[in-house]
């Protein structure tokens, strides 16, 4: 429940700083797009490891296995999709500039999705509000039981 609900809540979180800057509601790229403040991955890992962690114990195999996947996630967040990102926005301009320079001889290529990864700022805005909702969740969940 707390990984579902920080998920959830960080999409909704990014599209209403989205809205903010734009003015626009977007909805569609909100659902569609990766990227963003805050990393909904980072979100949902660390809610889930924080929430497994807390329920089994912090020595629990479970919670070694849940908070090792959820680093891989974090950096692959911060690092590699990051760099796809970036190289996906260098070959946009490539191809851009291709175009204009050679009208006869024009590339038809899809353009590249540029925002894929996330800055060290949204991972880590991400991995604090996974653990804030974790920690709701875990403290409420008696309450529903």
């Amino acid at each position: 429940m707390s990984s579902f609900l920080a998920a959830l809540s960080a999409q909704l979180i990014k599209m209403v700083v989205v809205w903010r800057h734009t003015g626009n509601l977007d909805i569609r790229r909100a659902l569609k797009s990766s990227g963003g403040m805050p990393s909904t991955h980072s979100a949902l890992v660390s809610a889930l490891s924080l929430a497994i962690c807390m329920t089994d114990g912090f020595d629990a195999p479970y919670s070694m296995v849940a908070v090792g996947l959820s680093v891989i996630v974090l950096i692959d967040a911060a690092t590699l999709r990051r760099e796809a990102g970036e190289h996906a926005k260098l070959l946009n301009r490539i191809v851009a500039h291709l175009n204009i320079a050679n009208d006869e001889d024009r590339l038809e290529a899809q353009r590249l999705e540029e925002r894929l990864g996330h800055s060290r700022r949204e991972v880590v805005a991400g991995v604090l509000w996974g653990c804030f909702v974790a920690l709701v969740v875990c403290a409420c969940w008696d309450f529903w039981k």
